[in-house]
């Protein structure tokens, strides 16, 4: 059987791919088993609606891949010289601006920095949606 998807479904099943570490069968069957449980829980994972979000930036003709958790508000950089997971985007945002132009005041606000991978949106279109935190 083909399972065909629109170019949104499909970032959505590449996403879930990196951050559960694993195929796009296994993104399918795991989603399945979810809904199959009738309980409301995942097995074995998290709710995607809670989940990490993928995210992007690009400076000084890089791409920066990062993923963003709702939760904490935190962003991780997934590799490069700023990879590592910071507090806040804005936080991630200037470490991408020292790593890569030391020269420049490295301070951004991280919410308009990052675009969200599958809607090609800021970040800030789903802080409100998606952050328990919005608005503190």
């Amino acid at each position: 059987m083909e399972l065909r998807l629109d170019k949104e479904d499909a970032a959505k099943v590449t996403l879930l791919k990196r951050a559960w570490g694993m195929d796009g069968a296994g993104v399918v069957h795991r989603l399945l088993e979810y809904f199959e449980s009738g309980e409301g829980e995942a097995v074995g994972a998290p709710v995607v609606s809670t989940g990490m979000v993928g995210v992007y930036a690009r400076y000084e003709g890089h791409r920066i891949d990062a993923e963003f958790d709702p939760g904490s508000e935190s962003v991780t950089i997934l590799s490069g010289p700023a990879a590592g997971r910071y507090k806040s985007p804005s936080g991630a945002a200037t470490a991408v601006l020292q790593a890569y132009n030391p020269e420049v005041a490295p301070h951004r606000n991280g919410w308009s920095f990052w675009v969200v991978g599958a809607s090609g949106a800021r970040l800030q279109s789903i802080r409100g949606a998606q952050s328990p935190k919005a608005g503190k």
